[in-house]
């Protein structure tokens, strides 16, 4: 008999679950699956897991329990397990290079099967404009359908640049999507420091101006900083803005921690508006401390408990929430339990407390920090801040990261749907 193995579809985006199956192995016995892929860095990217094959030679990764390489029955296991080889890998990946791995297995009689899975990030018909143009710089990614479609404009994190990926894959679901640079990337300022909200202003007001949204519909999207930066701008622009999804949010104001210029202080003033300084939870702080962010196991430093130091100043609280009673449309908040970076799931909280318009919170249990599309390894827990240069602990693991990254691709969808259909809650 000879062994197969089955990757169906074996070429799709990277957050299409596939079907993994193999067959023809020796009844019964251990099978050995491998996956490999090297991403443009040059980093390898490795997973090993043994399955028991059935009574007819079979294994069927969304059924069967590993023995060991991760800790549940999924279709993707041997994806999201791979592990890479160079401890300052690029992660995620930067461009929309199509990703290639390669799985073979093996079983102890000889037997053995291999394929190829691409994963790609555009779809095809699925266009990108590069924008510097009337103070806005980004990436634009449209659909492929003609006529008018709906506008997202998604937001970065605290190591700044432009998310090609995630643009592309918002314009593979029918959104024009704007990858917004806010700093460290061309056109741009280096660092977050003293950033106009203006900026934002502007941005949202040239999609509207430009892109002719259809129906009017402009949500903006933003992961960590990104967050905050969607939140202000729904809070600070009201009429410009149709829907707000947070990732791994905050619910202050925070000073620019690691990604302000070389010399400033974590505290130093990160936005502006009018041509004044936003005030920040960190400055002035009484309860406010930076060593409570200690190194944890091997993964690097959890910043999260210094975060919450900032909560406890009344105060400082008050003076530097972000002002979320002003945003009048729909707000989809996911957070993570176990969030190193930040304490996503309490800055949740907190601005549900606090919101007016209609405000779902979704919470991923056990989950870490780098909450990104499906389809990613999950492996990666500590990393090398583009910014800081310093390594932080993220949280989470594999198994759950992995849960919450299918997760959240299905949640975010489905509110965008929703509020276009006019039932967010």
């Amino acid at each position: 008999m000879t062994a197969h193995l089955h990757v169906e579809p074996a070429s799709g985006l990277i957050t299409q679950e596939r079907v993994i199956r193999l067959d023809g192995f020796s009844p019964a016995s251990v099978v050995t699956v491998e996956a490999c892929s090297t991403w443009n860095d040059g980093t390898t990217w490795r997973s090993r897991t043994r399955f028991l094959a059935d009574a007819e030679g079979r294994v069927d990764p969304a059924r069967d329990m590993p023995l060991d390489g991760y800790g549940m029955p999924s279709a993707m296991g041997i994806v999201w397990s791979m592990a890479p080889d160079n401890p300052s890998a690029m992660f995620p990946p930067s461009g929309t290079a199509p990703l290639q791995i390669a799985i073979a297995a093996r079983d102890a009689t000889g037997r053995t099967a291999s394929a190829t899975l691409e994963q790609t990030f555009i779809a095809p018909g699925v266009r990108c404009e590069e924008v510097q143009t009337e103070g806005v710089s980004g990436a634009l990614y449209r659909p492929a359908t003609p006529g008018l479609h709906p506008v997202l404009v998604y937001l970065n994190g605290s190591s700044g640049g432009i998310n090609h990926a995630r643009a592309a894959l918002f314009a593979a679901q029918g959104y024009a999507c704007l990858a917004l640079g806010v700093f460290n990337c061309e056109g741009r300022p280096r660092y977050i420091s003293r950033t106009p909200l203006e900026y934002f202003e502007n941005a949202l007001q040239w999609v509207r101006r430009t892109l002719a949204p259809a129906d009017g519909f402009v949500a903006i999207a933003g992961i960590s900083r990104g967050s905050e930066m969607a939140l202000l701008s729904a809070a600070y622009f009201p009429a410009l803005v149709s829907a707000v999804v947070a990732v791994v949010p905050t619910s202050t104001i925070n000073g620019v921690a690691s990604a302000g210029q070389p010399g400033e202080p974590r505290s130093a003033t990160t936005w502006t508006y009018q041509g004044r300084d936003l005030p920040n939870v960190w400055e002035p702080s009484a309860t406010a401390d930076w060593g409570r962010a200690v190194p944890y196991q091997d993964e690097g430093v959890r910043q999260a408990p210094a975060f919450v130091s900032t909560l406890e100043d009344p105060a400082a609280l008050a003076r530097a929430s972000i002002p979320v009673e002003r945003i009048r449309c729909p707000v989809l908040l996911l957070s993570a339990s176990d969030d190193g970076f930040w304490p996503s799931t309490l800055y949740a909280q907190l601005v549900q407390r606090r919101m007016a318009a209609p405000c779902r919170h979704i919470d991923y249990r056990g989950a870490g920090h780098y909450l990104f599309y499906p389809g990613l390894p999950t492996t990666v827990i500590g990393k090398t801040h583009a910014m800081s240069g310093q390594r932080v602990s993220a949280g989470g693991a594999p198994e759950a990261n992995a849960l919450a990254n299918a997760a959240a691709e299905r949640d975010v969808l489905q509110f965008l749907r929703d509020v276009r259909a006019g039932t967010a809650l």
